[in-house]
């Protein structure tokens, strides 16, 4: 006998409860940022210092200043009066840019007063489009680390996490008899570790560790006796998309991850990798079989140093038919919205435009039951045309009981 199917969309408003910054917190940390408050190493990696002292302040001090001066450029020349910077707008300002040069006066513009009004030395030449890679690259980077939470990367299992028990209490039901299926907007990592370490046994994410060839090197060092220090170096195992989504509590992260790469090999003909990086992990690897040396061996890998995940209100819609990685996972949506016999929505806005189109054709078109979960009733039009039931509260105010109502 098959199974009911439960389907959740999680937003930003899932895992604000958690502490993690919402769309208000992110815009005004991320609207203005002087070139001394984040350091950009020669790897590539970029974060905000917090206040420790830069001691490689040399280290890609260009980039930094550009960083600082086009987002002064995009709020005073670019954004009207009336107008407040929002990150996914503006990364859609220049992401356009990238892939197809629009707003191409404007950016090209204000490259050329850059490269006049400072003493750029050997990066003079530096061409205006890797600018502003070089720039989009940091800027992931820092929108990254405002999400980002070690208590996440926390391998332990936890019988309860307050505030979210009653969610958890309801998941615990839910798999006893049911297909979940849980999908996500959001970057961050916490309902990757809430499945994780509540729910173990019954989850899958689509990455596996078993049988994966991908390895990272983790560095360490450690306190021994009379105070000296050992540093160790380790090839760890990690988990590589392998599309295995083959347990009662399946969770797909629709807009990608701040703990997902993108790696390399370096053969033209493979293709792109995605595995979950983790904490303190530097450097990739994969175990292949040479042939000519009749042996096992690791090849060290390329990776994008940024995380692989989607931003912009509109720029990201365009991954959904476009990459093959983010196609695969909007069919497994589709497919997910069109057998489930409840949606369950908590703390999603409606501003994808992409995500509301399959939730209309695949969903609600249907004419089947929607329950939406967040302290404000969401303004598209749409829904007043359906069976939709609002509970008006944040997901860790709603009660076991509620949680239990929606079934009925």
């Amino acid at each position: 006998m098959k199974k009911p199917i439960i389907s959740f969309l999680l937003g930003s408003g899932f895992s604000r409860p958690d502490g993690l910054r919402g769309l208000a917190e992110l815009n005004e940390r991320l609207r203005a940022i002087n070139e001394n408050e984040i350091h950009i190493h020669t790897s590539e990696a970029a974060f905000f210092l917090n206040g420790q002292r830069d001691l490689n302040s040399w280290s890609r001090w260009d980039e930094r200043l550009f960083l600082q001066d086009f987002l002064i450029f995009y709020n005073t020349e670019i954004l009207s009066a009336e107008e407040t910077f929002d990150y996914e707008k503006f990364y859609d300002f220049y992401s356009t840019y990238r892939t197809n040069k629009e707003n191409k006066i404007e950016i090209e513009q204000f490259y050329k007063r850059f490269t006049e009004s400072h003493d750029l030395g050997a990066y003079k030449n530096r061409d205006c489009l890797n600018r502003i890679e070089d720039f989009n690259r940091t800027f992931n980077q820092l929108l990254a680390s405002l999400l980002f939470k070690v208590d996440y990367y926390e391998d332990v299992s936890t019988s309860n996490y307050p505030p979210y028990d009653s969610f958890l209490g309801f998941l615990h039901h839910l798999v006893k008899t049911c297909d979940v299926k849980v999908h996500s907007l959001n970057h961050d990592l916490l309902f990757d570790w809430l499945g994780r370490s509540n729910l173990f046994e019954h989850f899958a994410d689509g990455y596996q560790l078993a049988g994966s060839p991908y390895y990272g090197s983790l560095n360490r060092s450690f306190q021994v006796a009379e105070g000296k220090e050992i540093g160790k170096s380790y090839k760890v195992k990690l988990e590589t998309f392998m599309d295995t989504f083959d347990k009662a509590l399946c969770f797909y992260k629709l807009h990608g991850s701040v703990s997902q790469k993108r790696i390399f090999t370096q053969r033209q003909d493979q293709p792109v990798v995605r595995i979950k990086t983790n904490y303190w992990i530097d450097g990739f690897y994969v175990e292949s079989w040479s042939p000519s040396e009749k042996r096992y061996r690791f090849e060290q890998l390329f990776d994008d140093v940024s995380p692989d995940f989607l931003s912009g209100t509109t720029n990201k819609i365009r991954y959904y038919s476009d990459d093959p990685y983010y196609i695969n996972l909007f069919k497994h949506f589709e497919n997910n919205l069109l057998s489930s016999d409840l949606l369950i929505i908590i703390g999603y806005g409606f501003k994808d435009l992409g995500v509301n189109d399959y939730l209309e054709r695949f969903y609600l078109s249907q004419r089947k039951r929607l329950v939406i979960i967040d302290p404000v009733k969401p303004g598209w039009n749409t829904l007043v045309e359906h069976d939709v039931t609002f509970i008006e509260k944040s997901v860790t105010d709603v009660s076991y009981k509620e949680f239990m109502g929606v079934l009925e």
